[in-house]
């Protein structure tokens, strides 16, 4: 294992409990990278952006993060974790926890974009396409990496992903009911049909 996959595993055990994950495979890191941002303006992000603005919970975790960590839970306790790092900021969260990553993570985002924006207001002129370096391990344990425009869009398409194994699995579903219906039919029409017992004709006395 390299110093990189081991760094990224490191940290991901780390951030299992907090998140509520059975393993590394389910684990997420989303990390913005832009020029160093000095320590009060993370305080600002903390303090002003998640606590004051979005009345979000945030507490200071300690571990092996690669950075002074924070988790971040909202009012329905879906979580994310907040790593400070001098280029920039990096977020931890589930893969399985959908409604974290639709309602948590976009908000931090969205915050930490404010930041950028106040701090680096010049770097908007031309828009980055490669904003977001995003990191998971495999089955196999091995770190994937790739970069995407924005969180939105990593989130849309993890949604779209779920959304067609979900479809599969219905079919899938469907198929045997459908299987199972078939063969109760069938059973049916192979069983012996109770006889019906013939009525006796009354007969008519002369008169």
């Amino acid at each position: 294992m390299d110093y990189r996959t081991d760094s990224f595993a490191r940290r991901f055990r780390t951030a299992k409990p907090h998140l509520a994950s059975g393993n590394i495979q389910s684990l997420v890191s989303l990390k913005f990278r832009d020029q160093p941002v000095n320590s009060s303006e993370y305080s600002h992000f903390i303090d002003g952006h998640l606590r004051h603005d979005l009345d979000l919970d945030v507490s200071r975790l300690e571990g092996d993060f690669g950075g002074q960590a924070w988790l971040v839970t909202d009012k329905i306790q879906n979580r994310a974790i907040v790593v400070e790092h001098e280029t920039g900021l990096e977020i931890l969260g589930a893969i399985g926890s959908i409604a974290s990553l639709i309602a948590l993570v976009p908000l931090i985002s969205s915050a930490w974009a404010n930041v950028r924006h106040r701090i680096f207001r010049h770097r908007f002129d031309v828009p980055n396409v490669e904003a977001i370096e995003v990191r998971r391990f495999d089955q196999n344990e091995l770190l994937v990496e790739q970069r995407v425009p924005s969180v939105e869009v990593y989130v849309l398409n993890t949604m779209l992903q779920d959304y067609a194994l979900l479809k599969q699995k219905v079919g899938r579903l469907e198929a045997q009911i459908e299987n199972i219906e078939k063969q109760s039919r069938s059973k049916e029409k192979l069983a012996p049909q109770p006889q019906r017992k013939k009525k006796k004709k009354k007969s008519r006395r002369k008169s």
